[in-house]
């Protein structure tokens, strides 16, 4: 068997999808769309092929192109129901249905589920309108967390430190529209004390394989400072995850969430990923859940896994995965994203970008806000420019070895974290 494969997308996730993808011997021909300035002209299907949010665009491109799978990187297409799409049209897509992709469109959908399969996760009340949910903080004491109900690039949460802090914040969701339509509703969390960490599943209806887990870092500057991103960096494996707590992932967490959707006949396959919360006792709550590959823990996570990850993704979107565990490299990797100056706010685009040599097989520049102008110079073309990435035999190791990289690339117009993994470290 050999497969015609698109992967829709443009950003760093999808550079190492793409790198991961390409060394599969199952990979006949390779496409993406729209992609970015690192990969290959001849790769990117020209502008204008499909409109991904419309189901006929979509389906009469893949038949007229004749993909045997398609592999989805963001979270739009799936919530918009590009899965379902290809399913009438016969074709495996590696992401699940629209209804199992509200687990991300819809916090309070998530959080509905969670409550009804029993899954651990912060207690929640949800509001329509600004004067109810004003009215909760009033009553309720903080830090508390505020989410915007739909999807907002990873930029409509806030863990709210005063109830002065979490009215303005609802004020930008109910009444200045900060993020448009996903402000139509707003859950408000209680605030769970803990480490951050990620993990990702396979799914394939009702088995589950899980990737290593990762730390990612969702503020813009050191020391978890400023606004909130789509997140500076990540590393992986990450401490947090001991066995007791995979252990609670896997019984707490995944089998009911992958079981009682089952039950309703909505079957999850493709990507589960489950955002954590862990408490210093070890006891493990969902934050969220995405239906989609994080940004940037990917970039670290990809390096680490040794299996064809293509057939992986086609057994979980076409029948049953029949693996028992990934082979994984020993080792730690980190990825630091190179950003422009500005983000997540107001920042430059058509940077000129000069990339070093990389510097060894363990070593990679995975592209993401980055275009080829028609005279063949890089440049940037969004917010977070770039994954820069290292595997080492340790995680001190594999920081060091990224920073390294990192120092040989100088713009006035550009910044990155410089702590990424430190807290892996103690």
């Amino acid at each position: 068997m050999k497969l015609k494969v698109l992967l829709i997308g443009s950003g760093g996730r999808e550079s190492a999808l793409a790198w991961k993808i390409k060394q599969s011997p199952l990979l006949s021909e390779f496409k993406v769309f729209p992609g970015n300035g690192g990969f290959q002209p001849e790769e990117i299907l020209p502008v204008g092929s499909i409109d991904l949010k419309n189901k006929f665009s979509v389906q009469n491109f893949i038949k007229k192109e004749k993909f045997d799978f398609v592999i989805v990187g963001p979270e739009e297409p799936l919530v918009d129901g590009i899965t379902d799409w290809l399913t009438e049209i016969h074709v495996p897509c590696f992401g699940p249905s629209a209804y199992c992709a509200q687990l991300e469109g819809s916090k309070d959908f998530a959080k509905s589920l969670m409550k009804e399969f029993g899954v651990p996760t912060a207690r929640y009340s949800t509001f329509t309108n600004f004067e109810d949910a004003k009215k909760y903080i009033e009553s309720h004491s903080t830090p508390i967390v505020v989410k915007a109900d739909g999807l907002a690039a990873g930029k409509g949460v806030m863990v709210c430190k005063s109830a002065k802090e979490a009215i303005e914040f609802i004020h930008d969701i109910f009444i200045a529209h900060k993020f448009g339509k996903s402000g139509n509703k707003v859950v408000i969390e209680e605030f769970l004390d803990g480490e951050e960490a990620s993990i990702f599943g396979i799914c394939d209806g009702s088995n589950f394989l899980l990737l290593p887990p990762a730390q990612d870092h969702k503020r813009a500057f050191d020391n978890d400072e400023g606004p909130n991103t789509g997140g500076m960096g990540a590393y992986s494996p990450t401490s947090l995850i001991s066995t007791e707590v995979l252990k609670q992932i896997q019984e707490n967490i995944f089998q009911p969430m992958l079981a009682g959707l089952q039950k309703k006949g909505y079957p999850y396959k493709g990507l589960l990923y489950a955002g954590l919360m862990i408490s210093k006792e070890g006891k493990v709550n969902i934050v969220e859940f995405n239906c989609r590959f994080g940004d940037p823990e990917t970039q670290a996570i990809l390096p680490l896994i040794e299996d064809d990850l293509l057939e992986v993704f086609y057994e979980a979107s076409t029948g049953k995965i029949t693996k028992k565990g990934l082979k994984l490299k020993n080792g730690f990797s980190t990825v630091v994203v190179l950003a422009a100056k500005g983000y997540p706010d107001f920042y430059e685009k058509g940077i000129d970008l000069f990339f070093p040599p990389i510097p060894n097989k363990e070593s990679f520049i995975f592209h993401a806000g980055t275009v080829v102008s028609r005279d063949g110079i890089l440049k940037s073309n969004g917010g977070r420019i770039a994954g820069i990435v290292a595997i080492g035999n340790t995680l001190k190791d594999s920081i060091e070895k990224v920073y390294n990289i990192l120092r040989t690339i100088s713009s006035p117009k550009i910044f990155y974290r410089t702590d990424i993994g430190k807290k892996g470290l103690f």
